[in-house]
């Protein structure tokens, strides 16, 4: 009779098990309803696409003015070769030589523009052995442009320039320029005002000799 007690209990007891397993796994249990799918995990949402950055728009970088014997090659070729095209009625080379700015300026647009120095016959080959006077510092502006000005003091007539070249591949390249021909000035020796040379200003004057009367001999 006992083992049949203690079998009874271990059948309610095996029982009470499943039901308690039954509840802790039932839908009801976890706040679902029987069939429904669990719900997805939660997750940040995707940031919004941002436009390409635009590369700041940056200046281009400034040269250095080229050294004295640089700015001296420039100068008399640019005149020798508008010197050359003022005597031959030819401004296509002088046009070649140029930046592309500077040629779309045909050769007779350069002829019209230098008209004056040809219909006066005007010869600046002094510039090959004059050396010219800069009347500004030669500077660059910031979009690269070099400007050159000054003068050759040449007689009768002045040979004053303003030139200005662009960089083009790696060369200077005319892209501008204006040249005219003053009369030279005058000076007069009579108006110019005497100046003592150093060796005189810095000597004094010598003092004036004094003789003694000569002595009359007693006869």
């Amino acid at each position: 009779m006992t083992r049949a007690l203690i079998g009874s209990l271990c059948i309610v007891l095996a029982g009470l098990g499943l039901v308690v397993a039954a509840l802790s796994f039932s839908p009801e249990a976890i706040g679902q309803s029987p069939g429904a799918k669990p719900a997805p995990a939660a997750t940040k949402p995707a940031p919004a696409p941002q436009p390409p950055a635009t590369p700041a728009a940056t200046a281009p970088p400034t040269l250095a003015v080229p050294p004295a014997e640089v700015l001296l090659v420039l100068i008399r070729t640019t005149l020798i070769a508008l010197n050359q095209a003022v005597q031959t009625g030819n401004f296509t080379v002088l046009r070649d030589l140029g930046a592309p700015s500077f040629q779309t300026s045909t050769p007779t647009q350069l002829g019209l523009a230098f008209a004056d120095l040809r219909n006066r016959n005007i010869d600046l080959s002094p510039v090959v052995v004059v050396t010219p006077e800069v009347n500004e510092t030669p500077s660059i502006s910031p979009d690269n442009i070099l400007r050159l000005t000054g003068q050759f003091p040449t007689s009768p007539l002045r040979i004053r320039f303003q030139l200005l070249f662009q960089p083009v591949n790696g060369q200077w390249r005319l892209y501008g320029m204006a040249v005219d021909t003053p009369p030279a000035p005058q000076t007069s020796a009579e108006t110019a005002p005497l100046q003592p040379s150093p060796a005189q200003a810095a000597k004094p004057p010598a003092p004036a000799k004094q003789t003694a009367p000569a002595k009359k001999e007693a006869h």
